[in-house]
C-alpha cells in the first residue's frame, strides 16, 4: 500500500473529507480538503484549541501529486543529492491520522535516517508540544552541525 493510498483509505474511512473528481477513473480523487471533524480528531487533538480554530479557517483544498513532473522519474532523490544530507524523522508518537508504527516504516523507506520520537505529540507537534519539539530540534542540529 503507497502513502496515498493510505493516507486515503483512513480519510475516506472517517467520512469527514470533500474531494472533487478527475478525470483518471483509476485516480478518482483530484483535490481534498479536510474537515473540522477530522482536524480535531486526527491532526490536532491535542494541540491548544485556539490552534485547531485558527487552522479550521485557514484550511485550502489540497491535491495529490501523483502526476506531478517534478515528483516523479529517477533524477528526483539521488544518493549524491538527497543522499549526502542527515534526516531524521521525527515521530509524533500520539498522532491518530499517522500511527507510530506507520511513521516509523515511512520513516524506513529512506536509509540510513534517524529516527526520534516525541511523546504527547500529535500530528502538529509545533502546537501541541512546541518547548519539547523545539528541544529536540536543537539537540539535532548540534548533533550534526
Amino acid at each position: 500500500m503507497t502513502l496515498t493510498q493510505y493516507s486515503m483509505r483512513e480519510v475516506r474511512a472517517r467520512k469527514v473529507i470533500e474531494t472533487t473528481g478527475g478525470d483518471d477513473p483509476r485516480r478518482p480523487c483530484k483535490t481534498f480538503l479536510l474537515g473540522p471533524e477530522y482536524m480535531a480528531e486526527r491532526l490536532y487533538q491535542l494541540s491548544p484549541p485556539e490552534d485547531l480554530t485558527l487552522a479550521t479557517m485557514l484550511v485550502r483544498p489540497s491535491r495529490q501529486f501523483v502526476d506531478d513532473a517534478t515528483m516523479n522519474g529517477e533524477e528526483v532523490l539521488t544518493a549524491a543529492g538527497y543522499g549526502a544530507v542527515n534526516r531524521v524523522y521525527i515521530v509524533a508518537e500520539e498522532d491518530a491520522s499517522w500511527s507510530p508504527e506507520f511513521q516509523r516504516r515511512m520513516a524506513s523507506w529512506n536509509p540510513g535516517t534517524e529516527v526520534r520520537g516525541l511523546e504527547g505529540a500529535d500530528h502538529m507537534p509545533m502546537f501541541s508540544k512546541p518547548r519539547e519539539l523545539a528541544d529536540l530540534l536543537v539537540e539535532i542540529a548540534n548533533k550534526y552541525v
